[in-house]
């Protein structure tokens, strides 16, 4: 699970979230609104915050635990393709060692030669799989985690009542911030702490299971 490709879901979201953003913010502007104070703070239930994704992606203990699980998931299915690799290639040593030998009689031969190239058709098709369903089990574990992240929003956002929260990427589109409006530490604490304690929850009652 790649951090950048990761982030790039985020960074999507913050492409729509800004133009949102952008079309409030103008489209509330009009020549009556003249009589402003000029007042620089926020009106309540209008602010517009930020969560820093890289920095999200990189310490929240749930991607880290599911990057784990897929690295794990990505190890196992190599090393069995590999050992199929190896008894696939020991199989055409051998098939070329006997008929280089004249060991083996032409109908022999060609039926050996017709095995090999069908099992090695049958291991490209393995391989191909292999990467298809990594990618779509990476698909799922990022949606898992970021399903997680808008979930807890909501709830942090019930006494917080901001009207946008949206995801700030270096090098993303937003070229500057005011630091004042990022709420990332604090997400990255009630995060971690809410995944913690159901992983608690979770690992007393596996025993059970």
């Amino acid at each position: 699970m790649n951090t950048n490709q990761i982030s790039l879901i985020l960074n999507i979201v913050l492409l729509f979230a800004v133009a949102v953003l952008y079309y409030l913010h103008f489209s509330s502007s009009s020549p009556t609104s003249s009589s402003s104070t000029g007042n620089s703070s926020v009106p309540a239930g209008q602010q517009v915050v930020y969560i820093n994704t890289d920095s999200l992606v990189l310490n929240y203990d749930y991607v880290s635990d599911l990057q784990k699980d897929l690295e794990e998931r990505r190890n196992n299915a190599e090393k069995q393709l590999v050992l199929k690799q190896r008894q696939f290639q020991q199989e055409a040593e051998s098939f070329q060692k006997r008929f280089s030998a004249g060991l083996m009689t032409e109908n022999e031969a060609k039926n050996t030669q017709s095995s090999l190239l069908q099992k090695e058709q049958t291991l490209r098709i393995e391989e191909q799989n292999l990467a298809a369903g990594l990618m779509e089990t990476e698909r799922k574990l990022n949606a898992q985690w970021l399903d997680s992240v808008i979930t807890y929003l909501k709830e942090y956002n019930k006494d917080k009542n901001y009207q946008f929260i949206f995801g700030f990427q270096k090098g993303g589109t937003i070229l500057l911030s005011n630091d004042k409006l990022d709420i990332t530490n604090d997400v990255l604490k009630g995060l971690n702490d809410r995944y913690k304690a159901v992983k608690n929850t979770t690992s007393k009652t596996e025993p059970n299971k």
